[in-house]
């Protein structure tokens, strides 16, 4: 008998490709959820409209008796209200769903690093014991809050319920759409002056990897998942070949409501500023030590979206080219002076 496996979100990237993925194991039925049909392939699985937060979504489940559910709908690109009634009552009505189900054995939330915040007191690297802060954190890093809390409710009332919380670092990929991604890819990327965040990432091969490895192995328990090392913002952007122009910290949020940001579409709030001012750094090593380790580093992680993305001005292509225009104007020159000499 095939091992029903429900996916929420698969209208998004990176929930299209956990779908797929987990579709590709023999003995999986994979059934992917949501609002909003997806655009992406999602290979064998199969999927059904429904909205987590309809009364309806009780009655969808139990038609498809799932074994397992992954929560892979929470999003960082949704503000306000609106957004916080996706991600949050969303989150709340499934595991409430999930509750009475007898089917229901594994339930893995896919949350976010942003739950620790970023402030300049924060330790070197966080660890999944490290107490979450009450302030510091952007919206979304609030919302995965709540989204745990709810999770953490759930395996209280069902101990029998394998539950896995994975606490993605930033996803940078050359697909993955990201107000993170976005910020990068800016022509000129604001900088606060005087620090120089500490910055880690992870790979969508290896968020799609880390899903799988917790879903087949049924490993229960909260685990940071992230690329081990760390690179600081300055290299990011040498990499991107992208140039900062430095901001006081206290002029960013007036410059971002000015509109120059905003209108390149990398919308960047006050708590998404922390992250750029202070960065955060995930300890790894727990997730290691359940078998899982990541495969691309952050560095490489990064290099391979600038490789994809827009050349940004100053980077190896635009420099070699202007290095040879200017290698042609002199050569131009020289041959001017000597035929005017001559």
């Amino acid at each position: 008998m095939s091992r029903v496996v429900l996916v929420t979100g698969v209208s998004r990237d990176i929930a299209a490709r956990m779908a797929r993925s987990l579709a590709g194991i023999e003995g999986f039925e994979v059934v992917g959820i949501d609002l909003v049909p997806p655009t992406h392939d999602l290979g064998r699985a199969r999927f059904v409209r429904a909205d987590l937060r309809s009364p309806l979504l009780g009655r969808t489940l139990a038609e498809l008796e799932p074994d397992t559910v992954v929560h892979a709908a929470l999003s960082d690109d949704l503000s306000g209200a609106h957004g916080k009634e996706l991600n949050v009552l969303g989150s709340m009505r499934l595991f409430a769903v999930c509750q009475p189900l007898p089917t229901v054995r594994h339930v893995v939330a896919i949350s976010s690093g942003e739950v620790y915040g970023a402030s300049a007191s924060g330790p070197t690297r966080v660890s999944e014991v490290s107490d979450l802060p009450r302030s510091g954190r952007s919206p979304f890093g609030r919302d995965a809050a709540e989204m745990e809390a709810y999770l953490k409710g759930l395996s209280e009332h069902r101990p029998d319920i394998c539950t896995t919380t994975l606490r993605f670092a930033a996803v940078l990929g050359a697909e993955i759409d990201s107000r993170l991604g976005r910020f990068l890819s800016l022509p000129v990327v604001p900088k606060p002056m005087g620090f120089d965040a500490r910055m880690q990432f992870l790979h969508p091969f290896d968020a799609v990897d880390a899903c799988r490895h917790v879903v087949t192995g049924s490993v229960a328990g909260v685990f940071n998942v992230a690329a081990a090392d760390a690179l600081p913002l300055t290299r990011v952007l040498r990499i991107m070949g992208r140039p900062n122009i430095d901001v006081a910290r206290s002029w960013a949020p007036a410059l971002i409501e000015a509109g120059g940001v905003r209108r390149a579409g990398a919308r960047i709030g006050t708590g998404e500023l922390r992250e750029v001012t202070y960065g955060r750094v995930m300890d790894v090593t727990r997730l290691e030590a359940a078998g899982f380790t990541a495969h691309y580093s952050s560095a490489r992680t990064v290099e391979e979206f600038a490789a994809f993305g827009t050349p940004g001005l100053f980077s190896a292509a635009n420099v070699d080219r202007a290095t040879r225009a200017i290698d042609g104007l002199g050569a131009a020159v020289s041959t001017f002076l000597r035929r005017r000499d001559g």
